[in-house]
C-alpha cells in the first residue's frame, strides 16, 4: 500500500510490536491532516465502503475496501479497481455492517491494533461503532475511536490504562453493561472501587489532574478522552509511532 504520492509511511511492524489496521469509516472527516496522519501511521490501510472516499480524495491508497459498495459512486469504484485496490464485497442484505465486517476483515489478516477513524456522524452509527470497541475489546483487541478532539478506548474488567492527556483535559467514563465497578486516580473527582450505575451520568465531565489512571474491576466501560492524540499510557501507537 502507498500513501499520498511521495509521502513518508512506516517502515513495519517490529517482531515484538502489533500491526495497526486504520479503518477509515463513512463518517465525518472534519480535519483531512488529522486523519491522513493515521493513514501514514498504519501498517494496513482499510476502508469500509463510503471511507474510501475520503482516502481518493487525500491521495492515500488503500490496501482494500470492504463493504457492499452502496456508498461509493461507480467512478470511485473504477479508480479504486483501476490502481488496483483489493475490493472485498459483500451483499446490501447482511447482518453486519460494513465497519464490523472491515475491522474483521483487518484482523483475519493479521492485524494487532485498531484504530477507527471516521467513526463520528449519524448517532445511530456513533453507536454501532462504539458495539464494535465493545466487542473487540471483549476479544481483548487493542482499539479505538480516534478523531481530532476525542479518543475513545473501551475497558472491559478486570483491565485498566494510563492515560497520557496533561492536566485539564476532559474525561468522561460511560458504563456499558450494567453498573461498573471502577477506580480513577489523579482526576478531579476521584474514585475508589466506586460504582457507576448504568442509568445515571455520574462519569461524565470529569478532569485529569495528574498521572490519570483508570481501573475496571467490575463491567465494562467507555474511556471518553477529548485529545485526538491520547495513546491510554502506551497501550495504544500513536499518529507518531511510524516515524519514530
Amino acid at each position: 500500500m502507498s500513501g499520498a504520492p511521495g509521502g513518508p509511511r512506516g517502515s513495519g511492524p517490529g517482531p515484538d510490536r502489533a500491526r495497526l489496521a486504520a479503518v477509515f469509516l463513512g463518517g465525518d472527516y472534519d480535519d483531512p491532516a488529522y486523519y491522513h496522519g493515521w493513514a501514514l501511521a498504519a501498517d494496513m490501510v482499510v476502508a469500509a465502503d463510503g471511507g474510501a472516499r475520503f482516502l481518493l480524495e487525500q491521495g492515500v491508497r488503500p490496501d482494500l475496501v470492504v463493504g457492499d459498495f452502496d456508498s461509493l459512486p461507480a467512478g470511485d469504484v473504477e479508480r479504486l479497481e483501476a490502481a488496483g485496490v483489493e475490493l472485498v464485497r459483500h451483499p446490501v442484505r447482511k447482518d453486519l455492517t460494513d465497519g464490523e465486517m472491515a475491522a474483521e476483515e483487518a484482523l483475519r489478516r493479521g492485524a494487532g491494533e485498531l484504530v477507527l477513524a471516521g467513526a463520528l456522524g449519524a448517532l445511530d452509527h456513533t453507536l454501532g461503532h462504539l458495539a464494535i470497541l465493545r466487542r473487540l475489546a471483549a476479544r481483548g483487541v487493542a482499539a479505538r475511536l480516534a478523531a481530532p478532539r476525542l479518543t475513545v478506548r473501551v475497558l472491559a474488567a478486570p483491565d485498566e490504562t494510563r492515560l497520557d492527556a496533561p492536566a485539564g483535559t476532559r474525561v468522561s467514563i460511560v458504563p456499558l453493561q450494567g453498573d461498573a465497578l471502577v477506580t480513577l486516580e489523579g482526576f478531579d473527582y476521584p474514585l475508589s472501587r466506586g460504582v457507576l450505575p448504568q442509568d445515571a451520568c455520574l462519569g461524565l465531565g470529569n478532569a485529569v489532574v495528574a498521572a490519570a489512571r483508570v481501573l475496571v474491576h467490575e463491567g465494562s466501560v467507555a474511556v471518553l478522552v477529548e485529545d485526538g492524540d491520547e495513546a491510554f499510557g502506551g497501550a495504544l501507537r500513536g499518529r507518531g509511532a511510524a516515524a519514530s
